[in-house]
């Protein structure tokens, strides 16, 4: 049974779409039957509330719940970017986790006086007593977007054993009667966390107050990166280009990462997500499979997809904080590294990092792109320059430039 879904669809659906028809994606079930989970038999936990889960399943009657450590506080995902921590660092401490939830229907948002709307207005970890209706299960959940959490059980009642602190100006927002799309730009410029603004969406906390309801996390989390990324293109609409044309580069978790950053007049993006052969989606298949997607100065992608909105929110941000413009080129290449999907979170950090550590070398693009194809010869054997939307709209003359060539 599992072999027999093992095609290049996988790598469109991610175990998230069901494309394939089947309720529980088999490459993710099979995954997670190779870890070795620890035993807990208690109906009570004291540990660390560090986030909160809002499940898509049986929408719009879904789980809403806490995730709680009870060994450690694993930390954010720009912690465990920046340290690099691999898959076993990360499962070391996820695994230790457990999603204590109950079912909500989404109209149903936490008021802030309640424990699970102090667990997501808190800005930092609370320590937390858990009362479950049954002996956790242990089995390690692993998903495209979501961080992996270790262990599910009914939540029957939940205690804060701390002191809640939130930013005044969080408070403010969760007040106000503001759209979302202003409200979290807003909150944005303050200095909060893009981690926690998603948590805060997710949970109904932000936006107009007739209209809030619980976000599946899965979607906050896409929602969260359009809003930001809208933002940042009204911002630097009318910034000036940047001087020269950049390859930048990074590396994680069996993921390759190439940026080009191209002197533009007008926002516009590409992204290239090459999934290599025994890659986590494709451990049957022989051939790489692209997925492309590209868009214009609109900002309006032709295809929706959470990984190319990590990306472009990391460009665009990048973008933002020194006043420039360009069009960019993304390439993610997917090796047999990548041995089980983490969280949209690698890739929004990745990018984040191979930009903020500077450009790998400056050039005109189309020799930065000879450079790329020579480094990575999968790029020549999918056609990358032959297929390109950016590439073949660069080549089109504008008419200043076309005046001045005559």
């Amino acid at each position: 049974m599992l072999q027999r879904r093992q095609n290049p669809i996988c790598a469109y659906c991610k175990g998230v779409r069901g494309l394939c028809g089947a309720k529980i994606c088999p490459i993710l079930l099979k995954q997670t039957l190779n870890f070795r989970m620890p035993r807990y038999s208690k109906k009570s936990i004291d540990g660390h509330s560090i986030n909160v889960l809002v499940g898509e399943y049986n929408y719009p009657n879904v789980r809403f719940g806490s995730i709680s450590s009870f060994n450690v506080i694993s930390g954010d995902p720009e912690e465990w970017a920046k340290k690099r921590l691999d898959f076993s660092d990360i499962l070391k401490t996820r695994i230790w986790t457990i999603y204590a939830f109950k079912r909500n229907l989404i109209k149903r948002v936490p008021q802030i006086d309640d424990p699970l709307g102090q667990i997501t207005i808190s800005y930092k970890p609370v320590n937390v007593e858990v009362r479950l209706k049954k002996e956790p299960r242990f089995r390690i959940h692993l998903d495209p977007q979501i961080p992996p959490f270790g262990a599910s059980s009914i939540l029957e009642k939940i205690f804060i054993e701390d002191n809640i602190y939130a930013p005044r100006k969080v408070e403010n927002a969760v007040e106000e009667d503001v759209k979302a799309a202003i409200i979290v730009p807003e909150l944005y410029r303050h200095g909060i966390s893009y981690y926690y603004l998603q948590r805060l969406l997710s949970a109904g906390l932000l936006g107009r107050k007739f209209r809030r309801k619980l976000v599946p996390t899965r979607w906050s989390i896409t929602a969260t990166d359009s809003i930001l990324s809208e933002f940042f293109i009204k911002s630097i609409r009318y910034a000036k280009e940047i001087e020269d044309a950049g390859l930048y580069f990074w590396e994680y978790l069996g993921n390759k990462y190439y940026i080009i950053l191209i002197p533009n007049r007008f926002w516009s993006m590409e992204m290239f997500e090459i999934w290599l052969p025994k890659s986590v989606w494709l451990p049957k298949y022989s051939r790489p499979v692209v997925i492309r997607i590209y868009e214009d100065y609109t900002g309006k992608p032709n295809k929706m997809d959470g990984g190319y909105y990590a990306i472009k929110k990391s460009i665009l941000e990048f973008l933002y904080k020194r006043r420039r413009k360009a069009a960019a080129l993304a390439i993610r290449i997917i090796t047999p590294n990548y041995i089980a999907p983490v969280g949209s979170w690698q890739i929004r950090e990745s990018v984040k990092l191979a930009l903020e550590c500077g450009s790998v070398i400056k050039g005109e693009y189309k020799y930065l792109i000879r450079l790329m194809l020579k480094k990575e010869p999968v790029l020549e054997q999918i056609g990358m320059i032959r297929s390109s939307w950016l590439l073949k709209r660069l080549a089109i003359k504008s008419l200043d430039r076309f005046l001045a060539s005559d």
